[in-house]
């Protein structure tokens, strides 16, 4: 039985070899990384290129090296504002192989074929610098050519186009991801119940999406220590974008401030109907303090001039009215009133903090009475420290790094990290039960 004892020695020894190889080098760490279970987390945060090594190429300094190291993709919240899972601030793009992604563009967008971004002729890289996320060039294109529907690995289908889905059944195949694309609300969106076990993801401006397409993507403002700044300052300089950014004055002069002699709030509004009510609210405010309606549902702002830009000069407060109230349902209406010096009143269901801090803006949601509000609004005007609180956050931030459909940044980085799959049972239910409600206007 000699050799049984020795048998055993040389397991030992191979094993106490094997454990040593292991703890002195970095096989380990992978090996840990394939045990690994895939989870998702809603409030982890992490950082854009936590581990990203930016090498520039000697021949081309225009080439990011990427790692072709992959993991499961996971949703997590930006750092800074708009704290919102916008997967270009804070996915880990080094985990990208070198493989390039094809969307296409299934139907148009209200009737523009090209949705404004797949222009024939457009390289790829000219595509993905004009909706700011440069450093994807290489990893996505996006084409209206449906000779390449085979090819494509997403297409995205906007819902208040026309869609022919006996072409795209015949066509599809297991692997490509079929995109709900939708920014309107869902009173102003057609029956969906044909759709059912159609989609695989979707791309609206609910945070539940799998791609968010926040209002925010078309005014869209950046914390300068963000990591998604500091890439793009990276891109500006090694690409030659010419790129320009824009800062707003956290704390308005007493001559923007001196000017504001037109009234107390204002309202830019074009359509006079919407389940939200907010005519019927802006007339009952009216009982208390000075409100001025503009646009289509009111007074015509000075001739060439732009309307925001106006009621931002003339007033302190402009009134940011949702159509609808809807699940997280944000549009330009607030967007749009950041970039300038006046505070928005808010009226809308979604949680505006997720975009800025809550002393940036006031929400009518906070007040239970009509009454309650003007005098709050009085009150913060007549209070120069107070009112200009309002636009301390804007410090270290930026505009001007924006595009409408900068969301399919996100597509094209979940396109390459989501391998899960998915198919959406009953998309008409995800998207109208229990998703609006029915305003009630205070007394």
């Amino acid at each position: 039985m000699e050799y049984q004892k020795y048998f055993k020695y040389f397991s030992l020894l191979t094993i106490s070899a094997c454990l040593f190889y292991l703890l002195f080098t970095n096989h380990y760490v992978l090996i840990l990384d394939s045990l690994r279970l895939p989870f998702t987390n809603q409030s982890t945060t992490k950082p854009l290129f936590s581990n990203i090594t930016l090498t520039i190429n000697q021949t081309n300094d225009s080439i990011l090296e990427l790692s072709p190291r992959k993991t499961e993709f996971q949703n997590r919240v930006s750092d800074y504002y708009p704290r919102l899972p916008i997967h270009i601030f804070n996915q880990n793009v080094s985990l990208i192989g070198n493989t390039s992604k094809l969307i296409l563009l299934g139907n148009g967008f209200f009737g523009s074929r090209d949705w404004g971004i797949a222009v024939p002729g457009r390289s790829s890289t000219q595509k993905m610098t004009s909706l700011f996320c440069p450093f994807l060039s290489d990893r996505c294109d996006i084409t209206t050519d449906l000779d390449r529907f085979t090819e494509a690995d997403a297409v995205v289908y906007h819902m208040r186009d026309s869609i022919d889905q006996n072409r795209a059944t015949q066509k599809r195949h297991p692997k490509q991801r079929f995109v709900f694309a939708l920014w309107e609300s869902p009173p102003h969106t057609p029956n969906l119940q044909s759709y059912n076990q159609f989609f695989n993801w979707t791309m609206t401006f609910r945070f539940d999406s799998h791609i968010l397409t926040s209002y925010y993507s078309g005014n869209a403002y950046v914390h300068t220590s963000s990591p998604f700044y500091q890439t793009m300052l990276h891109e500006n300089i090694t690409r030659k974008l010419n790129l320009t950014t824009i800062t707003k004055d956290h704390r308005p002069s007493d001559t923007i401030l001196e000017k504001k002699k037109l009234g107390i709030a204002a309202a830019l509004i074009s359509n006079c109907g919407g389940s939200s009510k907010r005519i019927a609210f802006i007339n009952e405010l009216k009982r208390y303090i000075d409100v001025k309606i503009y646009g289509r549902c009111g007074l015509s702002c000075p001739s060439n001039t732009n309307c925001r830009e106006f009621i931002a000069e003339n007033y302190y407060f402009i009134l940011s009215f949702e159509n609808s109230l809807c699940q997280d349902y944000t549009t330009e209406k607030f967007f749009a009133a950041l970039e300038h010096p006046i505070v928005p009143i808010v009226l809308g269901l979604t949680n505006y903090s997720y975009f800025i801090p809550s002393s940036g803006f006031i929400d009518t949601n906070q007040f239970s009475t009509m009454i309650t509000l003007a005098r709050h609004l009085n009150e913060s005007r007549h209070n120069k420290e107070k009112y200009l609180s309002y636009f301390s956050w804007k410090k270290d931030y930026v505009w001007g790094l924006h595009n409408f459909f900068s969301p399919f940044c996100d597509l094209c980085l979940r396109l390459h990290l989501d391998s899960k799959p998915n198919v959406i049972d009953n998309i008409h239910k995800w998207w109208f039960d229990n998703t609006c409600q029915t305003a009630q206007v205070p007394p």
